[in-house]
């Protein structure tokens, strides 16, 4: 996979360096020098608190049983990279797959649920008011039409109209890429749940709530968050927070969105890792989302039983296998064993 697309990207290099058009190749930084976002700081959004007559708290987890409950779980990768700069536009490549693999009797195994796709991101004309120095209609088919993605009319969907500098392109190309991700996730946990497969539940790596409500709701599946971009609580309550010893949950709560709308997930944060000397705040901090059912919120402690159960083996050596769990490091290396290596991508060089 990826061998194609990367090459129809050299055919059209070499076919406009010949015609004198400007192109140029971004230094190669190291082997993870793909592009990211801007950091920004986490949102200051709101919660309604469930448990605990709506106190704020944090209690310890008992480990009840001696087996997690999961059977099945789901990861995503995105790999996304600029290989050139033409006419100073960044073409942006981005490859997205996703993978559902249960385990039995310990071990991982495809379920046949797997998806990828990988496309180039640009800039299009293809309404009366596009920027002129965007890509044309021929220029794009040049490229390979079917693959190419217009981020051109990302901004206007935003609200910001269309995105003119190389910077806005990077960021519409970046925000485009994660859509088309969570989309072949959402798509990925409506095959699990149309397909029966009901002898365990679902360990998704990441948010349920950008998952339709209607899709989830009454599913056996729970969402474990390993990025922390919002803030629910206040900063005593969130210090508490960072506190917390392993094995300690907060009270579950249900989120609120920087508008202050209720989404449609119960949550709870757990600790599943702690060392004084080591880590920052978040160190081995997660948060868990289940959908916003009563049944879901009297397994919380048992659910949070399971995620800790899942915590041996140690997914080192990954970047943060302080809140990594091993069967998603699993998923993980599965998917990057599938898409294009990273000397095929830098065969640009």
């Amino acid at each position: 996979m990826g061998s194609a697309i990367i090459r129809q990207g050299i055919n059209f290099i070499r076919e406009k360096k010949q015609e004198g058009i400007d192109i140029r190749i971004p230094p190669k930084i190291g082997p993870d020098d793909e592009f990211f976002a801007q950091n920004v700081l986490p949102k200051q959004n709101g919660a309604e608190i469930i448990e605990n007559n709506g106190e704020f708290s944090t209690k310890q987890v008992g480990i009840t049983s001696e087996s997690s409950g999961f059977s099945y779980f789901l990861d995503g990768i995105e790999r996304k990279k600029i290989l050139f700069y033409y006419r100073s536009i960044p073409v942006i490549y981005g490859y997205i797959a996703g993978v559902v693999l249960k385990r039995t009797d310990k071990k991982m195994h495809s379920i046949n649920l797997e998806k990828s796709e990988e496309n180039f991101y640009v800039p299009v004309q293809d309404a009366p008011d596009s920027p002129g120095h965007y890509f044309s209609e021929q220029e794009r088919e040049s490229l390979g039409k079917k693959t190419v993605k217009n981020i051109g009319k990302t901004g206007i969907k935003q609200g910001e109209g269309y995105p003119v500098l190389p910077e806005q392109m990077i960021q519409a190309a970046h925000s485009e890429i994660q859509t088309a991700r969570n989309r072949i996730e959402e798509s990925l946990v409506k095959n699990w749940i149309d397909g029966g497969f009901n002898d365990g539940w679902l360990f998704v790596d990441g948010r349920l709530e950008n998952k339709n409500k209607e899709l989830i709701l009454g599913a056996n599946i729970a969402g474990i968050i390993k990025s922390h971009h919002a803030s629910y609580f206040c900063h005593e309550n969130q210090y508490k927070i960072y506190s917390m010893k392993k094995g300690e949950r907060s009270v579950v709560f249900m989120p609120k969105d920087d508008k202050g709308k209720k989404e449609n997930v119960y949550s709870w944060y757990l600790k599943i890792h702690y060392d004084k000397r080591l880590g920052d705040n978040n160190f081995g901090l997660i948060r868990i989302e289940v959908p916003a059912q009563d049944r879901f919120l009297d397994k919380a402690d048992e659910i949070s039983s399971w995620v800790l159960l899942e915590t041996k083996p140690v997914a080192f050596p990954a970047s943060r296998w302080d809140r990594m769990v091993y069967p998603i490091k699993y998923c993980e290396d599965y998917l990057k064993s599938k898409a294009p290596s990273r000397a095929l991508i830098d065969s640009l060089y």
